[in-house]
């Protein structure tokens, strides 16, 4: 596996097929996650509320995945903020480029990124950054309601990398307060799975790139364990 690193993005740093590079592919219609869930940008976890105000760095850490959390998998920090900012022809798919950078807008107050490697099980041989960002809970509110929106009104777009970018809506997981998945297809690279979940005023936004060849899927046991642990 080849690990690809840009400074400009989270998404984009981990990269072999994924999140920014690789080969050909196609996306699934199930790409967010693993099992059953509401169509992409319906709420979900009624129940479940994580902090409803914004969290602090040293919270963001510690409500963060490490190893030993997650069974079969690698997970170390990665501490670089993304930075930088590219523009999407149409506007309508600003918000998806925005993720697909790992900067959304507006920016969070806090973030802690991790990287999650699988060498065996299910997901052996992919890839998936997870980024937790602080936001005060109308604005988090906000990333969602924004990605549900692009998702309606864009089926594909330019900008950002030299090439046109589709994006399709999957099944998100039942997770959080509320959780949108999609898949972006650069020309040229395979189909990279997103899931953004928000819990209380925490969004956190999972990537996955698959470095077998097969389209990517974000890991359901993941997420799971992820927002878990943030809403502990």
């Amino acid at each position: 596996m080849r690990i690809r690193v840009t400074a400009a993005a989270l998404c984009t740093a981990v990269l072999v097929a994924g999140c920014g590079g690789g080969g050909g592919g196609s996306a699934e219609k199930d790409s967010g996650a693993a099992g059953s869930g509401p169509v992409s940008g319906s709420a979900s976890g009624a129940g479940r509320k994580g902090p409803s105000g914004p969290l602090g760095e040293a919270q963001l850490k510690s409500a963060a995945l490490t190893v030993g959390d997650v069974d079969r998998y690698q997970i170390t920090d990665y501490p670089v903020k993304p930075a930088g900012h590219s523009t999407a022809r149409p506007a309508a798919c600003q918000p998806l480029e925005n993720i697909r950078t790992a900067v959304p807008d507006p920016e969070p107050r806090a973030f802690q990124g991790r990287l999650a490697f699988s060498g065996s099980g299910p997901a052996a041989g992919a890839a998936t950054t997870i980024g937790l960002m602080a936001y005060d809970r109308s604005a988090a509110e906000g990333v969602l309601d924004g990605l549900r929106t692009a998702l309606k009104k864009c089926t594909a777009y330019e900008g950002g990398v030299p090439a046109r970018t589709t994006a399709e809506a999957a099944a998100a997981p039942d997770a959080g307060d509320e959780a949108v998945a999609f898949a972006l297809h650069t020309e040229r690279d395979r189909p990279d799975a997103f899931v953004v979940v928000r819990s209380g005023a925490t969004v956190v936004l999972f990537c996955t790139a698959s470095g077998t060849g097969a389209p990517a899927k974000v890991p359901g046991d993941l997420v799971s364990a992820q927002i878990r642990k943030l809403e502990a």
